[in-house]
């Protein structure tokens, strides 16, 4: 069963909680799980990417082409960097820095740090496909936080002023948006979906003993744009009948959908015409 609310123009979201926030002509707030909503502020430009910071009380966003936080109460905005063409955006501490991860222009790993926002360049990517999708995890052991985006990982030193490497997972460069992936974690394992494809492949990548060679891939099938995707569920946003699968198998249709948040026992599943609860249960 799927309930949901209607709102014009969404084009992505973030939960804490039990609030979701959603972004694109309106930041709104919706409180869960009765799905109440009402509007922050309306935005001059939509905002075409965005995440949460680290607590919650505030909302990085690229609104046009400037990267600007907004935070409670007021949620006015506080321009970050102009000229940008984020994809993804992360709110991360690395080595005892706090700040937001972006993946700007698909080619670059920025990290710009409070309070000020200047940035260091964690990363330039020489690939033939744009970068996409961040997670900060462990991958070697070491103790220290490293960084998945796209086809690699890139490993943290042990000092923030030192450089980082990076290793590829993959080789997903065969076409432009190929790297330009959703990414999650599940019993060590990464598992990737090729979002911005409209076959896009969804697989589980096994780490090896020595995780700087490339990863052992288990296809888990081909999808179209499998852009709303968690470590147990896959939702493709192909507008009309598409179709959701729940640890691989089919759970149902609904119309596309880009953003999954798991949420109790279910999912927040949202698209560009509304947000929606799926399956809803009550205790």
């Amino acid at each position: 069963m799927i309930l949901g609310l209607l709102f014009a123009s969404i084009t992505g979201a973030a939960i804490h909680g039990d609030t979701v926030y959603t972004w694109g002509d309106q930041l709104l707030q919706w409180t869960l799980p009765k799905l109440t909503s009402h509007s922050l502020v309306a935005l001059e430009k939509s905002a075409s990417a965005g995440c949460l910071d680290d607590d919650g009380t505030g909302v990085f966003l690229q609104e046009g082409d400037r990267l600007v936080y907004r935070k409670a109460p007021d949620w006015k905005p506080k321009e970050i960097d102009h000229g940008v063409d984020i994809h993804d955006c992360l709110a991360a501490t690395l080595l005892g820095h706090r700040g937001v991860l972006v993946v700007h222009r698909g080619m670059q790993l920025r990290f710009y740090e409070f309070p000020d926002f200047h940035y260091k360049e964690i990363y330039s990517f020489y690939s033939r496909s744009r970068q996409g999708g961040l997670l900060v995890t462990d991958v070697d052991g070491d103790g220290f936080p490293d960084i998945i985006c796209g086809n690699y990982w890139i490993q943290s030193p042990t000092d923030f002023d030192l450089p980082w490497h990076d290793f590829a997972i993959e080789l997903y460069n065969d076409q432009p948006l190929a790297a330009t992936l959703r990414l999650a974690l599940h019993d060590g394992d990464l598992l990737v979906a090729q979002g911005e494809l409209p076959n896009g492949r969804v697989a589980r990548l096994h780490k090896p003993r020595d995780p700087k060679q490339l990863w052992t891939e288990e296809s888990l099938g081909a999808f179209h744009y499998p852009r709303a995707f968690t470590a147990s569920l896959v939702g493709e946003d192909k507008g009309a009948h598409s179709r959701l699968f729940l640890n691989g198998k089919p759970a149902g249709e609904i119309d596309g959908i880009h953003t999954a948040l798991p949420y109790r026992e279910g999912f927040v599943l949202v698209g560009g015409d509304g947000v929606h609860l799926w399956p809803l249960r009550s205790r």
